[in-house]
């Protein structure tokens, strides 16, 4: 459990969990969102329930049928390409404001885990390498002081962490060396070069998204 899972109220605990089974596939896309069923499965009232579906509404993971009942909505090439477009807009910000102040250790473990990898890089779709790049960007925004640029990017990485589990986009090699000129921009505290860097790191997976 993360630092900000830890201190999250019953609403935002529901609201994860429920977004989680739809990320992992346990909730398909159109299926009904049944309260009662939920409400039993995660073990609350209706409330929050309530709540958190409203919520998952406004971050576009269900969608209200001509009924008004909450349906999983579908995640498929142009829905991940539009929440990657927000991402790279919001992970470039980031780099921005973080590359002024960030501390050399915090550089020191980005590469470390990129080294954990390199092994890996000759490798098509290793699993091991998925992994570090979505702790690569998860670690960048759980630096920020402000919780909110986590909390936006929270959901917008589990969508990440979905697409990624059905494949890498791109290369492991293309996106290694970008991981690296990330890491070099922020260690030579140049907030254009940081925020350029991943953006455009970002942008090119787009690009092959939105031609699927």
């Amino acid at each position: 459990m993360s630092q900000r899972q830890a201190g999250e109220s019953l609403e935002e605990r529901v609201y994860r969990e429920i977004r989680d089974m739809i990320l992992v596939g346990d909730l398909k896309a159109g299926q009904k969102l049944v309260q009662e069923d939920l409400a039993a499965k995660l073990g609350v009232s209706r409330t929050p329930l309530r709540s958190a579906i409203a919520k998952l509404g406004r971050d576009n993971f269900v969608t209200m049928s001509s009924r008004s009942e909450a349906v999983v909505s579908e995640f498929g090439p142009q829905q991940i390409a539009d929440l990657f477009e927000l991402r790279a807009v919001l992970e470039g910000l980031v780099c921005r404001l973080l590359a002024p102040t960030i501390e050399r250790k915090h550089t020191i473990f980005l590469r470390s885990l990129m080294a954990s990898v390199e092994d890996q890089v000759e490798k098509d779709d290793d699993p091991a390498y998925r992994e570090a790049d979505i702790e690569f960007h998860t670690y960048l925004s759980d630096l920020m002081p402000e919780q909110r640029f986590g909390q936006l990017l929270d959901s917008i990485h589990s969508v990440m962490r979905m697409s990624l589990s059905q494949g890498i986009l791109r290369s492991s090699k293309e996106t290694y060396a970008e991981h690296i000129a990330i890491i070099d921009a922020l260690e030579a505290r140049d907030q254009d070069a940081a925020e350029q860097a991943m953006i455009s790191h970002i942008r090119k997976t787009i690009v092959l998204l939105r031609n699927r």
